[in-house]
């Protein structure tokens, strides 16, 4: 599936979570691992995800520095 991360595709597995999708995004983005607990995650309306919720194709998120 594909999840929409700050204006850029990621392909990610089918069943991932947002934890997932921000790991990748952190490597592809050549961020040290022991910032992504500092990483906030939000949907597209603003509102706080949590690294566990389900994320589904074509989805929109957006990751900030908190």
């Amino acid at each position: 599936m594909t999840v929409i991360v700050n204006n850029s595709k990621i392909r990610i597995f089918s069943g991932a979570k947002v934890g997932d999708v921000v790991l990748r995004w952190a490597v592809r983005n050549r961020l040290d691992i022991s910032e992504v607990s500092s990483l906030q995650v939000t949907d597209k309306w603003g509102h706080i995800l949590d690294n566990a919720a389900p994320l589904r194709d074509q989805q929109i998120i957006k990751i900030i520095n908190r």
